[in-house]
């Protein structure tokens, strides 16, 4: 779901966009992500990847009332070093992926570079 809304707090004009489990908001100057720590748990106990010995699902689990400790360390691996050969945090990756789709497709948005390198 996508809706235009005012903030509350200046009257901005926000762009809300509300898939499964996150929430994004755009303003003029700002981008922010939102997930409840619910969810976040919710995404690591049905990981594909989360199987116990038999291969049942979820394997791992978090404990009651550790929720916050487990979105803490969720955030410093996302601003943690890649685990790759790229030169970024692990966080940077999604948004790499995302700007190469972006300059391969030559979206309305983007100004490119001429071909004999002028502006």
């Amino acid at each position: 779901m996508i809706d235009w809304f005012n903030n509350k707090k200046g009257g901005i004009d926000m762009k809300k966009f509300e898939e499964q489990l996150t929430k994004f908001y755009i303003t003029n100057d700002k981008l922010k992500m939102e997930i409840s720590l619910k969810d976040l748990v919710f995404l690591f106990e049905n990981c594909p990847n989360n199987m116990d010995y038999n291969g049942n699902f979820p394997g791992c689990k978090i404990k009651r009332g550790k929720r916050q400790e487990f979105g803490e360390y969720v955030v410093r691996m996302l601003l943690d070093d890649a685990p790759n050969e790229r030169d970024t945090i692990r966080i940077g990756e999604p948004f790499d992926d995302i700007f190469e789709e972006i300059m391969e497709s030559c979206e309305d948005f983007c100004q490119y570079p001429s071909e004999d390198g002028e502006d």
